[in-house]
């Protein structure tokens, strides 16, 4: 097996002889007036061409300085094809405070990453935030990544929760958008920092949209295998090889990050102009023949499921106390037409369960006894803004009996929903 080194790295110092826009705090080897916080991060991120570039990635990037520690960021522009976009590019960098470079020729995801991991390397940073574009951050994510690193021994990358459906997500369906709104990504990091705190998951590998690397791991494993191209198994790959030697692959529960694939910028399985391809999955399991195994063992033991449905319970319940929540008892539940939590029961109550979403994140909440009312008020501690029935029955009587006259109350049970 080929080693990499840090030597391919040592490219992105050419960034100085190109046109290149200072860092968040300047470059990487000013002086500071202020003291320097505890850790250096340098975020990368690989821009190949417009569908895969989302302006709120590099937007939101730049807000990542308003954290603890010291954050610069590095845009690299993979050969962009049309020299005007990478005008554009060069001077929306410009005017967010971010690092701007353009290869001179095609390298890829992992080439292009690599840069970025050497850069950090030969600079004297202390982690590298590598962000696959289009991603929404928050502003904290640094702090977040970096507080599970200090506190978790053997760390080699720590791997955010995304909201689209791989392995590492809290899925959300999102359809009103609500999550692209300013603040939002924000708020649900909030939520899962105070829920979470330090902990890490052992994971198999990392996958997602971002991943702190902390320089001495990189010393330590190497840079990723060029081999790859999509932009997907390079990642897998780099931290198979970090346990093999010795390093831990961790989620931290605590850090969120939107993909941003709403308008349309990316293609399903496709990243940049490279498809994800059949023949570098077949690499890794011949590099790697036990991952297979472990990475069955991982989804049998549950230990994902139980933290992500912990993850989204402490978003819902959140969220009562910043926007309030409606009840719906329905047989056929329709998308939801406001901001708040929404319960979805139904009418008869034959099902204790309350069906509850916020923003596309959904779960399921017990009805002990069969006292929906109750229930809400023990969860909540407040009456809800809002009933709609469809139905009659157990739990649509309750809340009609209990709520009715007090708050808006949308009452359709004239005709059997069903019929």
């Amino acid at each position: 097996m080929a080693t990499f080194t840090i030597q391919e790295g040592l490219v992105a110092r050419s960034c100085r002889s190109t046109p290149v826009g200072g860092g968040l705090c300047g470059r990487a080897t000013d002086d500071h007036a202020s003291p320097m916080p505890r850790s250096r991060v340098l975020l990368v991120t690989v821009v190949r061409d417009d569908r895969w570039l989302a302006p709120t990635c590099l937007e939101s990037a730049a807000t990542t300085r308003e954290g603890v520690h010291h954050v610069d960021a590095l845009v690299i522009d993979d050969r962009h094809p049309d020299e005007a976009s990478c005008l554009d590019l060069n001077n929306r960098c410009d005017e967010l405070g971010l690092t701007y470079y353009r290869s001179p020729r095609r390298l890829g995801v992992a080439r292009g990453m690599n840069l970025g991991l050497g850069r950090a390397v030969t600079e004297g940073y202390d982690h590298a935030l590598l962000v696959r574009s289009p991603a929404v951050l928050p502003q904290r994510i640094a702090d977040a990544m970096i507080r599970v690193t200090e506190a978790n021994a053997g760390i080699g990358s720590v791997t955010a929760w995304s909201n689209l459906g791989s392995s590492l997500s809290v899925p959300s369906g999102d359809g009103t958008g609500m999550l692209r709104r300013a603040g939002m990504v924000d708020w649900v990091a909030s939520q899962l920092a105070d829920e979470f705190g330090s902990s890490a998951l052992d994971i198999p590998a990392g996958a997602g949209p971002c991943m702190l690397v902390p320089v001495p791991a990189v010393v330590k494993v190497g840079q990723f295998d060029p081999v790859y191209r999509s932009g997907e198994f390079e990642t897998i790959d780099w931290c198979l090889r970090s346990r093999e030697r010795g390093c831990r692959a961790v989620l931290a529960p605590s850090a969120f990050v939107l993909e941003d694939d709403g308008s349309g910028l990316r293609t399903a399985g496709v990243h940049g102009e490279v498809p994800v391809t059949d023949n570098e999955e077949r690499v890794v399991d011949l590099r790697y023949p036990w991952r297979r195994a472990d990475e069955s063992a991982f989804t049998a033991s549950g230990a994902l499921d139980v933290m992500a449905e912990r993850a989204v319970r402490s978003i819902v319940v959140g969220a009562i106390a910043r926007t309030g929540y409606e009840v719906e008892a329905t047989w056929v539940p329709g998308l939801p037409d406001g901001e708040g939590v929404r319960f979805v029961v139904d009418p008869d109550g034959r099902s204790l369960t309350a069906h509850v979403d916020y923003c596309g994140f959904r779960t399921d909440l017990d009805v002990p006894g069969g006292d929906l009312p109750a229930m809400l008020t023990a969860l909540t501690g407040t009456a809800p803004t809002r009933v709609a029935l469809h139905d009659r029955g157990l739990f649509a009587d309750q809340l009609s009996a209990m709520w009715a006259g007090t708050i808006p109350f949308d009452d359709r049970r004239r005709y059997p929903q069903r019929i």
